[in-house]
């Protein structure tokens, strides 16, 4: 089973994506992929918000599990995440693809096909500091899920 995260633009900041990275190179080869949609910087809020909606909505397969961050989604501890995260993956036909919005979040026809919104704090962060935090809680999800300290 794979698991995609999916993105709104790429990390302009070079710290967050090489953060981005050391966590995913922690995971095993194979197992978590990422790839990006355009960021659309023209257009109100709202059209932005819709456009980049579609564009996530065309990546997906019918079989694929949707996880979309958002703010107003649940939120878990490690422990409950991992767990959580073992569940997506054994009941999932397809992918398991964690979107990630982009700075002025996501459409509510990518909130209505998702098959669970998860927010990571009830904070506000910016899309690049969640797609980091996110790279981060896998790793710590699949250190867990292997029986691994997770603290340190």
């Amino acid at each position: 089973m794979k698991i995609l995260i999916l993105t709104v633009g790429k990390p302009k900041d070079k710290r967050i994506s090489s953060l981005s990275e050391e966590y995913l190179g922690r995971i095993r080869p194979g197992l978590v992929a990422c790839e990006s949609v355009p960021d659309r910087p023209t257009g109100s809020q709202e059209e932005r918000v819709e456009r980049e909606g579609q564009e996530i909505l065309q990546r997906l397969r019918p079989r694929d599990r949707l996880i979309l961050l958002t703010e107003d989604g649940h939120e878990y501890d490690s422990k409950a995440f991992a767990a959580l995260l073992s569940r997506e993956m054994e009941a999932a036909q397809g992918r398991v693809v964690m979107a990630v919005g982009g700075p002025w979040g996501a459409s509510e026809t990518l909130k209505k096909r998702a098959d669970l919104l998860l927010s990571l704090s009830r904070m506000t962060f910016p899309h690049e500091l969640c797609f980091l935090f996110l790279t981060e809680q896998l790793y710590r999800a699949f250190s867990i899920l292997q029986g691994a300290k997770y603290h340190h």
